[in-house]
């Protein structure tokens, strides 16, 4: 199922994607009474229209950690969850420049399909860039944040939705307040931003180096409880269990200082320039000094 900004698409059991194409992924998942949605996007379309189109059920907000690219629907549902740790939203000028990237990347879109469709095919739905809603003005500078404020949620608290639970994991690293849910019917984990396909964002000020180290070998630790690790960045939003090993093991190098990780400079999302570095399976961007 698709809208002109969002696409929507079964992961697992009573669990769909939510994708606002090569910026950010949302997730659904419904138990048999209730349904949480795992973040809320960008914001620059309607997100509960497309989630009402595919689950009837009550549905809460947990937000994964509360940066504005997490949060952008929060305003459109009754309930919200959050870790309590305050964390920045983002202001006008991150929101301005992240739409300079949003038309950078259609821009090179335009090229990269081409040589896609000839030769990697590797572009899909959940990955192709849609072209940018109108109005975008209007999102840049959004004003107070709308919504309900966001209940607390504490490490190993546990969500019943009718015959399956979720369990709250503590996850700080790329922000103080990053979690993860564990789906302990089917071991689904919804990684937010500590885990992703793409370069790992370790470069803020926010960000806590050791911190994320510890938070990916707690998750790599999960072990057969996982089944298949949901992540809300790039193109491959899903990866199979092993890949929290090897991201853990990428982490526990940078914090031990390795010498033979190979770093590359490069450009984040708000156009800064960071360092990354980068492993086999996985890239973290770092301060770039």
């Amino acid at each position: 199922m698709s809208s002109a900004w969002f696409h929507v698409r079964p992961a697992a059991r009573d669990v769909w994607l939510v994708a606002e194409p090569s910026h950010v992924n949302s997730w659904l998942v419904a138990g048999r009474d209730r349904a949480v949605l795992v973040d809320t996007g960008l914001g620059v379309a309607p997100i509960r229209p497309v989630v009402e189109s595919v689950c009837p059920l009550p549905v809460d907000v947990v937000n994964t950690h509360r940066h504005f690219d997490h949060v952008g629907g929060n305003g459109e549902f009754p309930r919200v969850l959050a870790h309590p740790v305050p964390t920045t939203c983002g202001n006008a000028t991150e929101r301005a420049s992240y739409l300079g990237w949003m038309q950078e990347v259609l821009d090179a879109a335009v090229a990269y399909r081409e040589l896609d469709r000839r030769y990697l095919h590797l572009l899909s739905a959940d990955s192709d860039p849609r072209p940018l809603p109108d109005g975008l003005e209007r999102w840049v500078d959004p004003g107070p944040p709308s919504g309900p404020d966001p209940e607390p949620l504490a490490d190993g608290q546990v969500l019943d939705l009718g015959d399956r639970t979720l369990t709250v994991l503590h996850t700080p690293g790329h922000s103080p307040d990053s979690l993860c849910l564990l789906d302990d019917r089917d071991g689904v984990l919804f990684a937010g931003d500590t885990v992703n396909t793409g370069p790992i964002y370790a470069q803020a000020p926010e960000c806590d180096l050791e911190a994320f180290a510890a938070s990916t070998a707690r998750l790599a630790e999960l072990g057969p409880d996982v089944a298949l690790v949901a992540m809300s960045h790039f193109g491959r939003g899903v990866a199979e269990p092993r890949y929290l090993v090897d991201v853990a093991e990428a982490f526990d190098r940078l914090v031990r200082g390795d010498p033979t990780v190979a770093r590359r400079p490069a450009r984040d999302c708000a156009g800064d320039e960071v360092s990354e570095a980068v492993f086999d399976a996985c890239s973290v961007y770092l301060p770039a000094d």
